[in-house]
C-alpha cells in the first residue's frame, strides 16, 4: 500500500533536507562499513560497561544477589513478549515511509497506540501471570513493582529504538544503547561509593538507564515523529497483519531463549546456579551483539533493495558472504570460549568456574544461529514472510523446553546450554528450508561453516581440555575453508565492493 502524503510544517521540512541521502539504497551500501564499525565500537563500549556492572554486582552481592536481579529482569522479559510482537513493524514500514516521505510519524505513533493497548492489557491481567511466574523464579510479591517498572520503560525504549532503525539512524541507536549501559554502571559505582548498593537499588539502576534513553531517543527523532500525519484503519490493519505471525513467534520464541533457561534453572537447581549461568549468558549475549548489529544494517538494506531491484542482488550475499562470515564467527567464538575458560575464575572468582562450560556451549549455539542473526531473519522480514519466524519459534521453543526437562536434571548447567544449542539448530534449519522454498534463497555451505566450532565444543566438553577444543576448531576450519576456497574469494571481492565514500 502506498503511504499517503504527509503534510509538514516549514520547520520540519527544512530539517528533513539532511535525511534525503539516507532514503536510497546507495546510502545503505556506501555507509555499511562505517555504520557497522561504528556500531561495533559502540557495542564494545556497551559490553565493557555491562561487564563492569555485572562484575561489581557479583563482587559486592555475590552469585545469590546477582541471581535475584537476573530473576527480576527475566520476569520483566516474560511480560515483554506479550507487548513486543508489533515492534518490528516500526522498522518494516517505517523504512518504507521514510524512503518515500522522509518521515516515520504515522508508523511510529500507530504502533505506539497498539503498544499502549497491549501494555494496559498485560498490567490488567497481572493477577493471572505474576503468581505462577514468581513461584518459578522464586520472587516474593514485593518484587512486583520493580518488575512492572522495568517492563514499562524497557517496552518504551525498544519502541524508540525501532523508530531509530526505521529512520536509518543506526549510529544514533548504537550510541544511545552504549549510553544506557554507562548510566547503569555509573549508578552502581555511585551506590558502592555511598555504601548503598543493595538488590533494590541495583535493579533501579537497570530501570533508570532505559528510562533516560527514551527521552534522548525521542529528542533525536523529533523532526521525524513530531510531524503532521493522519491515523487510519488501513495503517493499523497493515501493521497488525504483518505482526500477527510474530505474536506466537514472540510468545513461543521466549521459550527458546536464555530467560526461559533462568526459569528452568531456578526450578531444578538454585538461585546461585542461576547467577553462575547468567555470567555465561551475559558474555555470550555481548558476543551476539556483534552479528545483531549487522542484522540492524541488513534489514533496511534488504527492504530498500527490494523496492529498487528485487532479490537477486541480496542473494549473492547468502550464496557466498554469509557462509564465510559464519566460519570466521565460529573461530572467533571458540577463541573467546578458550579465553573465558581461564579468565572467568580470575575475574569473577572460583565460585564462577562452572560458568566456563556452559559458556563454551552457548558460544557454539551462537555460531549455529549466526545465519539467522545476519541474514535469514532480515530477509524473511523484508519479504514480509513473518510466518517463517513463527514456525521456527514453535519448533525451536518446543525443542528447548523438552531438552531442558531432559538434560538439566542429569547434566545441570551444561545440559541447559546444550538445550539452547539444539533449539538454535532447529530454528536455523526451519528458516533455511522455508526461505529456500518461498523466497528462492540459496543456502550454500552455511551448515558446513559451523561444523568446526561444534567439533571443538564436543571435544572440550568430553575432555575438559580447552587447548584441544581450540585446536580441533582451527584445524577443521582450515579444511572447510580450503574446500570452499572459491566461495571465500568471492566473499573477499564482495566486501571490497562495499568500499565507497560514506556520508
Amino acid at each position: 500500500m502506498t503511504p499517503e502524503p504527509i503534510a509538514t510544517t516549514p520547520a520540519i521540512t527544512s530539517g528533513r533536507a539532511s535525511h534525503t541521502e539516507r532514503q536510497s539504497s546507495s546510502w545503505d551500501i556506501k555507509n555499511a562499513p562505517r555504520n557497522y564499525f561504528s556500531l561495533v565500537a559502540f557495542q564494545v563500549g556497551s559490553a565493557v560497561f555491562a561487564f563492569g556492572s555485572v562484575w561489581l554486582i557479583t563482587r559486592f552481592l555475590g552469585a545469590e544477589g546477582y541471581g535475584g536481579i537476573v530473576a527480576v529482569i527475566a520476569a520483566s522479559q516474560v511480560a515483554q513478549v506479550l507487548v513486543q510482537w508489533t515492534s518490528l513493524s516500526v522498522v518494516r514500514f517505517g523504512v518504507d515511509e521514510f524512503v518515500e516521505n522522509a518521515s516515520i510519524a504515522r508508523t511510529f505513533w500507530t504502533r505506539f497506540i497498539i503498544l499502549g493497548v497491549n501494555l494496559a492489557i498485560v498490567l490488567a491481567t497481572a493477577v493471572l501471570w505474576f503468581p505462577p511466574l514468581a513461584d518459578w523464579l522464586r520472587l516474593s510479591p514485593d518484587k512486583f513493582w520493580l518488575i512492572v517498572l522495568h517492563f514499562g520503560v524497557t517496552a518504551l525504549w525498544l519502541h524508540v529504538q525501532m523508530g531509530l532503525q526505521g529512520a536509518k539512524m543506526l549510529r544514533e541507536q548504537g550510541f544511545l544503547q552504549m549510553s544506557e549501559r554507562l548510566i547503569i554502571l555509573t549508578g552502581i559505582l555511585a551506590l558502592i561509593a555511598s555504601g548503598h548498593l543493595t538488590f533494590y537499588w541495583a535493579v533501579m539502576c537497570y530501570i533508570a538507564g532505559p528510562a533516560l534513553m527514551v527521552l534522548a531517543g525521542l529528542f533525536r527523532l523529533r523532526e521525524l515523529v513530531f510531524a503532521r500525519f493522519s491515523l487510519n484503519t488501513a495503517v493499523f490493519r497493515k501493521l497488525i497483519i504483518f505482526s500477527l505471525p510474530l505474536l506466537p513467534f514472540t510468545l513461543i520464541g521466549y521459550f527458546s531463549g536464555s530467560y526461559v533457561d533462568a526459569v528452568f534453572i531456578s526450578k531444578f537447581l538454585s538461585t546461585s546456579d542461576l547467577g553462575v549461568y547468567s555470567v555465561a549468558t551475559q558474555i555470550n549475549g555481548m558476543a551476539m551483539q556483534m552479528p545483531m548489529l549487522a542484522n540492524t544494517i541488513l534489514l533496511p538494506l534488504f527492504i530498500t533493495l527490494r523496492a529498487e531491484s528485487g532479490d537477486q542482488r541480496s542473494f549473492e550475499y547468502f550464496r557466498n558472504v554469509l557462509p564465510g562470515l559464519t566460519l570466521v564467527w565460529g573461530i572467533g567464538c571458540t577463541f573467546l570460549a578458550f579465553l573465558g575458560y581461564f579468565a572467568i575464575p580470575m575475574v569473577f572468582g572460583a565460585e564462577f568456574q562452572p560458568a566456563t562450560i556452559p559458556l563454551w556451549i552457548l558460544l557454539a549455539a551462537a555460531t549455529v544461529g549466526i545465519p539467522v542473526a545476519i541474514g535469514y531473519s532480515a530477509l524473511s522480514n523484508a519479504t514480509s514472510k513473518t510466518y517463517i519466524a513463527m514456525v521456527a519459534a514453535i519448533l525451536s521453543a518446543s525443542a528447548n523446553v523438552v531438552a531442558n526437562f531432559i538434560l538439566i536434571p542429569q547434566y545441570g548447567l551444561a545440559g541447559c546450554a546444550f538445550a539452547t544449542l539444539i533449539a538454535f539448530f532447529v530454528g536455523v534449519t526451519v528458516f533455511a528450508i522455508l526461505l529456500k522454498r518461498d523466497a528462492g534463497m540459496p543456502i550454500s555451505w552455511s551448515y558446513a561453516a559451523f561444523v568446526p566450532c561444534i567439533a571443538g565444543t564436543i571435544l572440550f566438553c568430553w575432555q575438559r581440555n580447552a587447548p584441544l577444543g581450540l585446536a580441533v576448531c582451527l584445524g577443521a576450519s582450515m579444511l572447510v575453508g580450503y574446500w570452499f576456497r572459491s566461495s571465500l574469494l568471492k566473499t573477499v571481492s564482495f566486501v571490497k565492493g562495499l568500499r565507497g565514500t560514506p556520508v
